[in-house]
């Protein structure tokens, strides 16, 4: 947790591609909570780029022409081209970001570079190389009241509108103290594919594979090498998550040693192939429409055992927010509701794509003592006087 007495980093980005902006979200908006926030670059203390894209030696040329002295945080591949700055080789791990931002925080302190006037215009970069677009708008000239806009996820992670309807649904919140009302916010995972895949992976074991096969074709799941195979797109899949399969159409073949070594052979480069969570994680989402599985009690906590790969994920609505919430604290689903301020579907369809890949656990609730053992000592002396009585009663006849 951040310390509240200590001003956050200001971070300009530069060159920065989507799955690692992603990941700066992530950070910022959980365990880096308070502790960092983006600003445009004429405000920064320091700066992060992404030097994997087109163009980016001049993009790096350009960069320390401009701000010779600023802090500065590079992802690449290339760790060893960039002198004295502060590097983390891709893939780009969260506890790796995590550790280099906080020595790019105590560079910054260290040296106290808080720049004050806005840096020359740059050359002209080729398209992509540019830097990142500020999180809003800013004038050409700040007055001096000017303040760091504070780090925020609507806009960074918002859905269209259409792919939004198309994994949370369009219900309106539930009254969960009408019966009615609460049947219709769950859903059960086995009447769909979304079942059928949990009962496949159920049966195999980490060294075998398992092939699904039905009338609208067949699935290849290989869990130990985390690899999913059908030659479905996605608007064909679709549909096949939000119909009801008849478990007797469906059939469930487990493969041996040999089989799923031949299938491991076919998967570098092969099409049909994709990773086995977001698939999971994906059909959820179809699936559950803003709903949750049957049997998941509203107020049991939620606890999220780790971060999402929101590089490979589909994030819904609030989904950092919501993220951010259960790793800080266990909530229920109902609390996370009232505290976000949010719909509950976009909580409902989260929770069940996390659940879905073991993301998530249930916290169990408080339970409340007996009634009995409540009693205050004056009702316990009435009711044992009162039984005291009743037995010699019954000993007398």
């Amino acid at each position: 947790m951040a310390n509240s007495s200590i001003p956050p980093l200001r971070v300009a980005t530069f060159g920065m591609g989507q799955h690692a902006r992603k990941l700066l979200e992530m950070a910022f908006a959980g365990p880096g909570k308070g502790s960092y926030v983006l600003v445009d670059e004429v405000t920064a203390e320091a700066g992060i780029l992404d030097l994997d894209g087109p163009g980016w030696e001049k993009l790096w040329k350009d960069y320390q022409s401009r701000f010779p002295r600023r802090p500065t945080l590079i992802m690449s591949m290339r760790t060893h081209a960039f002198g004295d700055a502060l590097v983390i080789p891709k893939p780009v791990k969260l506890d790796a970001l995590l550790a280099t931002l906080e020595k790019l925080r105590a560079s910054c302190r260290h040296r106290g570079e808080v720049p004050m006037s806005p840096p020359q215009q740059p050359a002209d970069l080729p398209h992509g190389a540019g830097a990142s677009k500020p999180l809003q708008e800013t004038s050409s000239v700040l007055p001096d009241s000017a303040a760091p806009q504070r780090f925020t996820l609507g806009a960074a992670e918002a859905m269209e509108k259409r792919t939004a309807h198309e994994y949370c649904g369009d219900a309106p919140n539930r009254d969960v103290t009408d019966p009615i009302q609460l049947e219709k916010i769950y859903y059960d995972p086995g009447r769909y594919l979304q079942g059928h895949l949990q009962r496949a992976l159920a049966k195999t074991q980490a060294a075998n594979g398992v092939c699904i096969k039905s009338g609208w074709g067949e699935i290849t799941l290989l869990p130990e090498a985390s690899q999913a195979m059908l030659r479905l797109s996605d608007k064909q899949l679709r549909p096949l998550c939000v119909v009801p399969l008849v478990e007797a159409n469906v059939e469930i073949n487990i493969l041996n040693p040999q089989e799923v070594e031949k299938q491991c052979v076919q998967i570098p480069g092969s099409a049909p192939w994709q990773l086995l969570q977001p698939l999971l994680w994906k059909v959820a989402l179809w699936t559950s429409r803003g709903r949750i599985p049957v049997g998941i009690p509203l107020d049991s906590p939620v606890h999220l055992k780790h971060w999402p790969n929101v590089t490979r994920l589909l994030l819904t609505p609030h989904a950092m927010r919501i993220a951010a919430l259960w790793t800080a604290q266990p909530h229920s689903l109902l609390e996370t509701v009232t505290t976000l301020q949010i719909p509950q579907r976009y909580v409902f369809a989260f929770f069940s794509a996390a659940y879905s890949v073991g993301l998530v656990e249930l916290k169990q609730t408080p339970i409340r003592k007996s009634t009995s053992s409540n009693l205050r000592p004056r009702q316990k002396g009435i009711l044992g006087r009162i039984l005291s009585r009743l037995r010699r009663v019954s000993q007398s006849r």
